[in-house]
């Protein structure tokens, strides 16, 4: 899910085909990777996801760090090892929150917040834009899909709350 909250990932391919590689000792051995993202300007990278304390435990960062090097630049650009410290709790709960808010269509408060976005000149805090729209809580998720569509910014190595401070993502 954090994967898919990101703006620049156009792509995930899950389980992609295995790769093959010169382990430690020389002898050929294969890897799976969790996922394969492609890029908005194109580049690959391919994902291992373990959970942090087996990847220490079993060695297999050190074999990561082989693997990493071997890959093919046609099968990706780059590799990394995902483990459940690699994110905050917060990038975890907005990118839930953002992937539960994209299942739902709701046009009418898109567009609200949108308007309002639009015509923002000062910092203001997500409260205060759905405040303006009357529409509660559906713009409050249309106000949060909004922040990772890039329309503007705030602190998202926070969780996304009403109290968030919202600014142009637009360079002066």
């Amino acid at each position: 899910m954090v994967l898919l909250s990101q703006r620049a990932v156009v792509d995930i391919w899950d389980q992609p085909p295995q790769i093959t590689y010169r382990n430690q000792v020389g002898k050929l051995s294969s890897h799976t990777f969790d996922f394969l993202i492609t890029l908005e300007d194109r580049k690959k990278i391919a994902i291992a996801v373990k959970p942090g304390v087996l990847a220490e435990r079993n060695g297999f960062d050190r074999e990561f760090a082989l693997i990493k090097t071997q890959i093919a630049k046609q099968f990706a650009d780059d590799a990394l090892l995902v483990t459940d410290g690699s994110f905050s709790a917060a990038e975890v709960r907005n990118a839930e929150l953002l992937h539960m808010f994209r299942q739902a269509e709701d046009v009418e408060a898109d567009v609200a917040i949108q308007q309002i976005l639009r015509g923002m000149n000062c910092e203001t805090s997500l409260g205060q834009v759905v405040a303006a729209t009357g529409l509660q809580g559906r713009a409050f998720r249309a106000g949060f899909k909004a922040i990772f569509d890039g329309l503007v910014l705030t602190d998202l190595s926070l969780p996304v709350t009403e109290a968030s401070v919202l600014s142009n993502s637009e360079v002066p």
